[in-house]
Order: structure tokens, then sequence, then C-alpha cells
């Protein structure tokens, strides 16, 4: 099976809130990992291919950013009945990029 991903995915437990627009679909979990490029999570409720979600992404040293995101896949976990996604950032600030970027760069190097 042919890698598809551009960007290293590290496992990263972050405290997530989505929002999906327009609706009022909303939650806070916790993400399973992360890229430059998107992140994954775990939601009770199924959320359409193609959704825009708003996420608010807080790290463990208090950094925080909000990004537009399309939700990319999504699977149901069948012993559970959840759903684990996968969103790409659409729209995310600069500093959110550059943090992002220094936090894989670190976790690359202590592991």
């Amino acid at each position: 099976m042919e890698e598809r991903r551009r960007y290293i995915r590290i496992p990263e437990k972050l405290q997530i809130f989505y929002e999906v627009i327009p609706t009022e679909q909303r939650g806070e979990y916790i993400t399973r990992d992360i890229s430059q490029a998107g992140i994954s999570f775990l939601v009770h409720d199924f959320i359409p291919r193609d959704s825009c979600l708003k996420v608010k992404l807080t790290f463990n040293t208090s950094f925080s950013f909000e990004a537009l995101s399309r939700l990319v896949w999504i699977r149901e976990r069948s012993y559970n009945g959840d759903y684990e996604v996968g969103v790409e950032f659409i729209n995310m600030p600069q500093e959110a990029k550059t943090y992002l970027i220094d936090c894989i760069k670190t976790h690359i190097v202590h592991y």
C-alpha cells in the first residue's frame, strides 16, 4: 500500500474543540495525532466527509489556535460506536503553522 501522507504525523494528545459549520454540532475531545497539515481525533456522532469544521487546539504549553478545516475521512469504531476522523487544515494562522513544525521537529529529535 502506497503512503499518501505528505507530512509526518506524531502521536499527540491535545485538547480539541470543534464545531461543524454551519450546524450546531460541536464537541470537545483529545487528538490522536497531528501533523502540520491536519489532525485525527474521535467523535461520538457521524460527520459527513467534506464537512467544514472550526477547530481550536490547545497545547500543553497553553499555546492555542483556531483554524478552519475539512473532514477528509471518517471511520466507525465497531467496538464502541464512536468515529475516528481526519481533518485537514484549510486556513490557519502562520504562527500556528510555525508552532506545529517546531513541535514535530522536537518530537522527532526526542524519539
